[in-house]
């Protein structure tokens, strides 16, 4: 079998060639997975990251120097697009906890923590409502950390499925927790984006 070079693949890839950018995301997707799950310690971050990459990938295919290291320009494209989400989550938590001491919601612990329990056990109930290839997915990937090629691996179906299944799980438990005031948000936040 003829070994191909990334600076053929990116010759082939400026020429809108899809099978070049389908080796280039299969030969360097894992790499790029585990680089941005090491810095952001999230799987489901760690995924967006690595897709976002590649669709900027796809996007600026006409403007990579094929002369360069493809794998330089990965790991740069990769490397920005991983500080930008951690400088978002860092706004975000900024902004949770400002809103929590404006609000007075820090004013009675008790009162707090045995709300936090009660939303902690609605969660639990709405995941054990899921249907049950969502809640498999949804446990997989959020409390054993299986990254979604793994759990497409594990049960035999596509990573779009899998895709598909999480963001249906996530979206269905943010807008049932996010009823419950501004613990119900946090709690989601904490629980789901650690």
């Amino acid at each position: 079998m003829q070994v191909i070079s990334d600076k053929e693949y990116v010759e082939c890839l400026k020429k809108d060639d899809f099978a070049a950018f389908d080796a280039l995301f299969r030969k360097y997707s894992a790499s790029l997975y585990a680089f941005a799950l090491s810095i952001t310690r999230d799987s489901f971050a760690a995924e967006e990251i690595t897709q976002l990459v590649f669709l900027k990938v796809w996007e600026k295919r006409g403007q990579i120097n094929e002369h360069l290291s493809f794998k330089s320009f990965l790991f740069s494209v990769a490397y920005h697009e991983t500080i930008s989400w951690l400088r978002k989550e860092k706004s975000e938590k900024i902004r949770i906890g400002e809103f929590v001491r404006s609000s007075g919601l820090q004013t009675n612990e008790t009162e707090q923590s045995v709300e936090f329990r009660n939303i902690e056990g609605l969660a639990k109930q709405l995941i054990q409502e899921m249907p049950e290839k969502r809640k498999e997915i949804f446990r997989l990937s959020r409390e054993q950390g299986y990254s979604n090629k793994e759990i497409a691996d594990k049960l035999g179906i596509s990573i779009k499925t899998v895709e598909n299944q999480m963001t249906s799980a996530l979206k269905y438990l943010r807008e049932k927790l996010g009823k419950h005031d501004i613990l119900g948000l946090l709690f989601y936040f904490l629980l789901y984006h650690q």
